[in-house]
């Protein structure tokens, strides 16, 4: 019974003995990284992430996998065979410029508080290292000692730094020892992503750097990235508003847009120009100000010039252009009726006579409506018209004009004929037998206007020429007759046809 006891524990324990240790702790995927100095860990981009079999040549992976030892000191030996991948070939093949890149940083499975290690790009993929296969030291006193000759730098050859797929490792031999007694079939992936990267000269004391698995790589380019921009100089007004555009160049362009984004912008005076988070800035007044956007240890400014708004000049009036004023019209005097003011002449029967016309008065309107237009009389002369020939309906639409800047002319009167044309008479008219309103002729005398004025309008007529009467007679007779004669024809055929059997 106690043998079985003691079975019961045992076995577990061998069975956790032979589990190695962190197997869970193996990563499958190893991620890239990008930024700057001053970054913290959440910032960084992700460049690019790849399973091992991505990347693993035996498995059809794109980068091809070496074979190497390495030799490690800290007071014992520390000798490792490793297969995997140069740590510059993934880099290259992540589409970075190992020139520009100032350090990396090695995040492991088994260290959860930032990076495990961190190295500068100079020593991990510039600077020479080696492996010494005649290194050895006293295991009791940790003194180096060559294993075989009198120099441990024998047979040292360089390596380059690795991120190994599978490896195996060995304390307290030497590495001549070491090469006899590994075999390939030997090596575990255990330890995946592992970091391998030499020794500088033999009493390099650097074997916990050996990182195991590694997960993530924080890629730090040297520098900053450069900010520029084409408005270096602006003049704006107040009130307006204007983005800013600027251009960035960082060491991969994943970071372009990253950077862009995380622009700080700033203003020297806020009360004249304003600045909003993206670069978008308001004129508050006139002065000066200086926009500065900063992103890290580099940065661009942009002045801003704003004048001050103008003084409202005062309205010009143009000068008044000298305008002639028109002659007065007289204004029509209603007469009573029957008006015994004179009328127009109208020339009788019999000779040949000028015959002028009544010409209209000249009025401008001002404001209202212009006047009607009325028959042109003399300066001082009261009107020859009757109040009620004068009058506007009230349905006529009267068209307002604006008065004309000019100089009116008034033609000279007309001046009355006196005498009567030859072979005919003059009379006069009164103005209610022209419009109609009383009956009346030349030949009546009661409605003559009474005697000719030398100012009165006058209409002269000429009388028609009168055709002899006899040519009016012969042709009547003539057409009597032809008439007649078409009628006694007709007659005539009419008893013919009758006249026949």
């Amino acid at each position: 019974m106690k043998r079985l006891r003691w079975l019961l524990i045992v076995i577990p324990v061998l069975l956790l003995l032979m589990v190695p240790a962190g197997a869970d702790a193996v990563t499958d995927t190893i991620g890239i990284y990008v930024g700057y100095y001053g970054w913290s860990e959440d910032e960084y981009v992700e460049k690019a992430t790849y399973h091992w079999t991505e990347l693993d040549d035996l498995y059809g992976g794109a980068l091809d996998t070496h074979t190497e030892i390495y030799s490690y000191y800290n007071g014992r030996t520390y000798l490792v065979a490793a297969r995997g991948f140069y740590i510059r070939d993934l880099l290259y093949y992540a589409g970075i410029d190992t020139g520009s890149v100032a350090s990396i940083d090695f995040f492991t499975r088994d260290h959860d508080n930032g990076a495990y290690r961190s190295f500068s790009a100079y020593s991990l993929l510039d600077m020479p290292r080696y492996y010494f296969p005649n290194l050895a030291a006293n295991e009791e006193t940790g003194e180096i000692y060559p294993y075989d000759g009198d120099d441990v730098w024998n047979g040292a050859t360089t390596v380059e730094s690795m991120l190994a797929l599978e490896d195996y490792t060995e304390w307290d031999v030497s590495g001549a020892e070491f090469q006899e007694l590994y075999d390939p079939n030997m090596m575990s992936a255990n330890a995946r992503f592992h970091l391998f990267f030499g020794q500088s000269e033999p009493t390099e004391i650097a074997t916990s750097s050996a990182a195991k698995y590694c997960y993530k790589l924080l890629i730090t380019f040297s520098g900053t990235p450069v900010l520029t921009t084409e408005e270096t100089n602006l003049d704006m007004k107040i009130g307006s508003g204007h983005k800013i555009e600027v251009d960035v160049d960082a060491e991969d362009g994943l970071l372009n847009d990253y950077v862009r984004n995380h622009i700080t912008w700033a203003s020297s005076d806020e009360n004249v120009v304003a600045v909003a988070e993206d670069g978008t800035i308001s004129v508050q007044a006139a002065g000066d100000a200086v926009i500065t956007a900063s992103f890290g240890e580099s940065s661009v400014d942009v002045s801003v010039h704003v004048e001050p708004d103008p003084e409202p000049s005062p309205s010009l009036s143009p000068e008044p252009v000298p305008v002639a004023e028109p002659s007065p019209s007289p204004s029509p005097s209603p007469s009573p009726e029957p008006s015994p003011s004179p009328s127009p002449v109208i020339a009788g029967t019999g000779g040949s006579g000028t015959n002028p016309s009544p010409q209209p008065s000249a009025a401008a309107g001002t404001g209202s409506a212009a006047a009607a237009p009325t028959p042109r009389q003399s300066p001082g002369v009261e009107s020859q018209w009757p109040e009620e020939l004068l009058e506007i309906p009230e349905d006529r639409e009267m068209i307002q004009e604006e008065p004309e800047a000019a100089v009116i002319n008034i033609p000279p009167p007309v001046q009355p004929v006196t005498e009567a044309p030859r072979g005919g008479r003059m009379v006069m008219i009164s103005a209610q037998a022209l419009s109609g309103r009383k009956p009346g002729s030349v030949e009546t005398e009661e409605h003559n206007g009474g005697p000719l004025d030398p100012d009165t309008e006058q209409l002269v007529l000429t009388a028609p020429e009168r055709k002899a009467p006899v040519v009016l007679t012969v042709s009547a007779v003539v057409l009597a007759f032809f008439i007649g004669a078409v009628f006694e024809m007709i007659r005539f055929k009419r008893l013919l046809r009758g006249a026949k059997p």
